[in-house]
């Protein structure tokens, strides 16, 4: 691999953005979007405070994780330059990239349905020269070159990973001196918090990424449904079946930036959780249909069962990448345990039913009790409403019924798995350079 990248000086590093300039001019890229960012300690220039910059773009890492997640296969190595560079005339605009890299490198172009992103200059690296930004740097602070006689420094606001990011850092002894300023100056102890939940971006929101709450839950039902089909089942029940999943899938290209690409999604099976989620879908979609219509057995039917079950396991995966809020491994919107669910309500296992719905609420509060320490009004109706339409109610049902199959039960249930997934969206979030440097800024202000 080559051992050349970025040398970044924090000592040198005044904030002047001409590397981003350089970029803009060199690439010929568009506002506001930009390949390389500044990324500040004391943006505010609070007197005596300290101040401490960083200038950061891709890092073409040798275990590029865009590479690896994009299902488009819309990203390549240079195996000469070692570049990781993007074509967008490939992306599907999933926006999955985005998710995996914890530098903030991949940048969405709303206006044009895909992603874009530094490509290293790899029209003149591989003639020899520095990239744009490294060349017109006025104070020596970003530079490009060989990265093995550069000793590596604990990297400030530069998310610890495994991925080897081709970039070192030098430090001088600015970190070292940053706590020993005065910070307790008045005002700035009190002000300094950042609230790094909000200030940082963090990618994944909820209302944003509707479609994708709709269709995971849309297909942890439909997989908890189809194990209690009976051939003798009518119909209106299959076509209902048939009519839910085309419409999760339909669902599931309005997240695409450019859907019409969307066939690409199934290219990188090999390392993409996305792309085989994708293809499961498909897989599992039609397996139903001959199920239900074609080839009415017990064989089909245990096809079908486990094409679904590497479903909601891929489903999982995908949404493995991004940290979570909470710390438990099993969450209370666990597909598999959502589609076991349904599964139990549909048979008429109804002890399994109240346990399971035990222990997702167990889950549930757990989850909750790690993503908001207080609650606000707002989302403390909405916690009550789950628990109360979700687990609670569906409890009492099932004992005041004395365990028969209630339409009520079903819609108690449905209700409260959507509210689960869609909070389930907020508790993820995305680790970038932004988010590493507030909380760095946090835990000086704190001292």
């Amino acid at each position: 691999m080559p051992a050349e990248g970025f040398v970044f000086d924090y000592a040198k590093c005044v904030g002047c953005h001409a590397c981003i300039v350089a970029c803009y001019v060199e690439n010929k890229t568009k506002p506001p979007i930009a390949w390389r960012q500044i990324n500040s300690f004391n943006s505010q220039k609070i007197p005596l405070a300290g101040f401490l910059n960083l200038s950061i773009a891709c890092n073409h890492c040798v275990e590029a994780p865009c590479l690896k997640a994009c299902p488009a296969k819309a990203y390549i190595k240079d195996e000469l330059t070692g570049a990781i560079i993007h074509y967008p005339e490939k992306c599907i605009g999933c926006r999955y990239c985005t998710w995996a890299c914890p530098f903030d490198a991949p940048k969405y172009n709303i206006d044009s349905g895909v992603v874009e992103k530094c490509h290293l200059c790899n029209h003149l690296i591989s003639k020899g020269l520095k990239p744009a930004c490294a060349k017109q740097c006025p104070t020596g602070a970003l530079s490009f070159g060989s990265l093995d006689v550069i000793c590596y420094s604990e990297a400030i606001g530069i998310p610890t990973t495994n991925l080897q990011p081709r970039i070192r850092t030098l430090r001088a002894n600015v970190i070292e001196s940053i706590p020993q300023l005065d910070l307790k100056i008045s005002g700035f102890k009190s002000n300094a918090i950042v609230d790094i939940t909000t200030r940082a971006d963090t990618k994944i929101h909820a209302k944003e990424e509707w479609p994708l709450v709709i269709f995971t839950f849309i297909f942890a039902f439909l997989s908890g449904w189809i194990y209690s089909f009976r051939l003798d089942d009518n119909l209106p029940f299959k076509v209902t079946f048939i009519t839910m999943g085309f419409l999760g899938i339909l669902l599931s290209t309005f997240h695409l930036g450019s859907p019409l690409r969307a066939p690409r999604s199934i290219l990188n099976l090999k390392t993409s959780w996305l792309s085989r989620e994708i293809f499961l879908c498909g897989l599992f979609f039609f397996s139903s249909i001959m199920y239900l219509f074609v080839f009415q057995s017990k064989y089909m039917l245990g096809i079908t069962s486990f094409i679904s079950l590497m479903l909601l396991i891929s489903i999982e995966m995908v949404y493995s990448i991004p940290p979570k809020n909470y710390r438990t491994p099993l969450h209370s919107s666990n597909t598999v345990l959502t589609a076991l669910m349904f599964t139990f309500l549909f048979v008429g296992l109804w002890r399994l039913l109240v346990a399971l719905i035990v222990i997702k609420a167990l889950l549930y509060i757990i989850r909750k009790g790690d993503s908001e320490k207080t609650l606000s009004p707002q989302n403390m109706v909405i916690t009550s409403f789950r628990i109360l339409i979700g687990l609670i109610f569906p409890i009492g049902i099932i004992f005041f019924t004395k365990q028969e199959f209630s339409i009520s039960i079903l819609i108690c249930l449905l209700i409260g798995e959507i509210i689960d997934r869609f909070e389930f969206y907020n508790d993820m979030y995305i680790d970038t350079p932004l988010r590493t440097l507030e909380q760095f800024y946090n835990d000086l202000a704190i001292k």
